[in-house]
């Protein structure tokens, strides 16, 4: 375990607030497109997060509403927000990539969107296959919201984390 994950592990219990801080910053800081697209990382908890993208017609489709395209780095964002949150103490040790994904429209986004991503199930028995096998893969489930509050669209993003190389 790096000092880091150990500090992670430390901070979880006292102020959990200062490592999700941390790891907000950190994916900011080298996620260029989701810069680019002036999504947010809202918050993120224990396998939980709220991102945040403005309306801006330079993300707009030809009818004048959120691209898919950017609709879905949205909620790729907060399923690796979400990841990372439940997987806090051990994340600056770990190689995470998004698998696969699915994506279900429910309706048009109008104006600014919201997701919010959630790791589903045992967060503890996650992290027990992790420790025992090295590897883990689980779904996040995203669901997105126009300024409206209507649900838009329905993700899943599979993650697969392993020690890094």
């Amino acid at each position: 375990m790096s000092i880091l994950s150990l500090a992670f592990k430390v901070l979880l219990k006292v102020k959990p607030s200062m490592v999700y801080d941390r790891i907000k910053q950190q994916m900011m800081d080298t996620l260029p497109l989701v810069k680019l697209l002036g999504i947010r990382i809202d918050s993120i908890g224990s396998g939980s997060s709220e991102v945040s993208m403005p309306d801006d017609a330079r993300l707009h489709n030809h009818l004048g509403t959120p691209h898919a395209g950017a609709l879905f780095t949205l909620a790729e964002t907060a399923s690796g927000a979400a990841m990372a949150g439940g997987f806090a103490e051990l994340i600056a040790d770990m190689r995470p990539v998004a698998k696969e994904s699915r994506i279900q429209y429910q309706k048009l986004a109008k104006g600014a969107t919201r997701a919010s991503g959630r790791v589903p199930g045992d967060l503890a028995a996650l992290k027990a296959q992790l420790a025992a096998d090295g590897k883990v893969a689980f779904p996040v489930n995203v669901d997105i919201f126009d300024e409206h509050g209507t649900l838009a669209a329905q993700v899943q993003v599979d993650w697969y984390l392993s020690a890094k190389r």
